[in-house]
């Protein structure tokens, strides 16, 4: 995810800031002061351009534009591609000074001027967060994608494997309009790690479906436990789902216990299904909002 993009102009002054994630722990001044000091060092010890600068928690990416009015920022997710950020920054670069490069050539600094800046990197720069829905068949994944509006999008990814998503708009979240959720059997993703490694290491959120069962529960547990490893990146859930079938299906907080992670009660064929799902996404969308 990226969780803010900046614009610094060359002498240190904060021009445009946007944060998409997060509440704003990473102060837009300490940033400014702190690049445009590494860069001049830089240059005094004539160590080249630095690119990124990687934290334990995010990374710093920036790329100046070609008459070196500016410093462009992205602060990303460690495990966010850098292809795809250094292409962010590119077309960053390019809108902005197609529309502001007058400004800095007769600087006045009137920084209010860039505000209207937002309606671009809120289109082309944001990238909404993924929830990735993972379980057996039959377990409720497309019944719970089929609750919102929209079409299914059958993509390839880069492994030529097929990504089952829709995108949904969101309403209630201070800065998340929308999210992508994308669903994924497991048995194929256990069967073939190699090939969904990608869509498994490039979601926000991991919710694991179930039945609610014995037999699923410890299966779906398994696989959890084989994959676990690989989820560092996301925030991982369980929707126990067919929670209306009193003689069968374990309670939340039992199979809470036994994954060791947060579970939400669910029936999809209850007739406020839309509404309780509803409810599950904003609370766990929330919570990336609130890292």
């Amino acid at each position: 995810m990226i969780y803010k993009v900046m614009i610094i102009k060359a002498s240190g002054i904060l021009c445009y800031s946007k944060t998409f994630y997060g509440e704003d722990k990473i102060d837009d001044d300490f940033i400014s002061g702190f690049l445009t000091a590494i860069l001049d060092i830089s240059e005094k010890i004539g160590g080249g351009e630095i690119r990124s600068l990687n934290f334990r928690n995010f990374n710093i990416n920036y790329s100046y534009d070609d008459d070196k009015f500016c410093i462009f920022i992205i602060v990303a997710d460690i495990n966010d591609l850098e292809e795809e950020l250094g292409d962010k920054i590119k077309l960053l670069k390019i809108e902005f000074m197609k529309q502001f490069r007058e400004a800095f050539i007769n600087w006045d600094g009137n920084i209010s001027k860039f505000e209207k800046f937002d309606a671009f990197t809120e289109k082309y720069i944001y990238l909404p967060p993924k929830i990735l829905l993972i379980g057996e068949d039959g377990v409720g994944k497309t019944t719970i994608l089929d609750l919102f509006p929209g079409e299914l999008i059958i993509e390839l990814d880069d492994d030529m494997n097929e990504v089952i998503q829709k995108s949904i708009k969101l309403t209630n979240l201070k800065r998340i309009k929308k999210c992508l959720i994308r669903e994924l059997n497991i048995e194929d993703l256990i069967n073939n790690p190699k090939g969904y490694n990608q869509i498994l290491e490039s979601a926000d959120i991991v919710c694991f479906v179930t039945n609610s069962g014995a037999s699923n529960l410890s299966r779906t547990r398994n696989y959890y436990l084989s994959i676990e490893a690989k989820l560092e990146r996301a925030n991982c859930y369980v929707i126990a789902n067919f929670q209306d079938m009193k003689n069968i299906s374990f309670e939340p907080e039992k199979i809470e216990e036994l994954f060791g992670l947060i579970t939400y009660g669910y029936s999809a064929i209850s007739m406020n299904a839309k509404e309780q799902i509803n409810s599950i996404l904003l609370e766990v969308l929330g919570k990336i909002i609130m890292e």
